[in-house]
């Protein structure tokens, strides 16, 4: 992984101001964290399961965040807080960018 460019580092927090549409409080090693603003994605798919002609609908939970604002955070270790209800991180892309692209698991 090469380091985050200061200009990426900068604008992290401007597209969560910008675009942000949730508070979220992730709990870090166990430490809850002061809120951030985010931007929480949430899209539908379907697919036809070929064994049974039946179709299947998979719900994909994706919440990005400016790098700075979640130092140190783990997939399958931590946790983040959106509206009162806690989901899982199950991963955690980070392509040096401007932001951290983070799946939840559980039903928001």
């Amino acid at each position: 992984m090469t380091r985050r460019p200061a200009m990426f580092e900068r604008m992290g927090p401007k597209f969560a101001g910008a675009f942000g549409n949730v508070d979220a409080v992730f709990t870090i090693a166990g430490v809850a964290q002061p809120a951030v603003r985010a931007i929480l994605r949430v899209w539908r798919e379907t697919d036809l399961v070929e064994e049974q002609d039946q179709a299947v609908e998979g719900t994909t939970h994706l919440l990005a965040v400016p790098a700075s604002k979640a130092p140190g955070l783990t997939s399958q270790r931590d946790s983040v807080t959106i509206d009162g209800a806690t989901y899982q991180v199950i991963n955690i892309d980070d392509d040096a960018r401007a932001m951290l692209r983070i799946s939840l698991s559980g039903d928001i």
